[in-house]
């Protein structure tokens, strides 16, 4: 038998925050942009990875290096119809999951970064991110924060 290798095949990024409204230290985000839903990807629906790519454009003064930016869901459907409930409001994180966090510089600028978050049981999921850090996240005049989720799993490609 030949030794095939597995492949991470990877999905469509969907972008679940995009938001223009500022974001107060210690506090989550507003309304995501969208709900990503891992049933329905093309390449790989029921991932069991995502990778979270997020874009944190400027700050009222450079935050301090080494803080963090959490991503926390609320899952959808969790059991055919029914959701689980609370979504984060102010600095409370209610009934959200923690999925992971990205570490920030000390730098007053953009900060792209990207992790890698578990989608074990996750069917749809509306996503949530905290700020972390002592300073608010400035997200205005067309520097919007944005997180972009892509699936992925492990493979043979055939």
């Amino acid at each position: 038998m030949p030794n095939v290798p597995g492949r991470q095949i990877f999905g469509t990024a969907i972008t679940v925050i995009n938001t223009g409204t500022d974001i107060a230290a210690g506090n989550f985000s507003g309304a995501p942009a969208a709900e990503f839903d891992n049933t329905s990807d093309a390449a790989v629906p029921y991932a069991r990875w995502a990778v979270a790519m997020a874009e944190f454009p400027d700050w009222a003064a450079a935050p301090v290096a080494g803080t963090l930016i959490e991503l926390w869901g609320v899952l959808k459907n969790v059991d055919g119809t029914d959701n689980d409930t609370d979504a984060p409001s102010g600095s409370a994180s209610n009934g959200a999951r923690f999925f992971g966090a990205w570490v920030v510089d000390d730098v007053d600028a953009l900060q792209r970064r990207t992790i890698t978050i578990s989608l074990l049981g996750v069917q749809k999921v509306d996503f949530y991110i905290r700020n972390g850090t002592a300073q608010n996240m400035n997200n205005d005049a067309g520097t919007n924060c944005v997180v972009k989720i892509t699936p992925f799993d492990i493979g043979v490609n055939v």
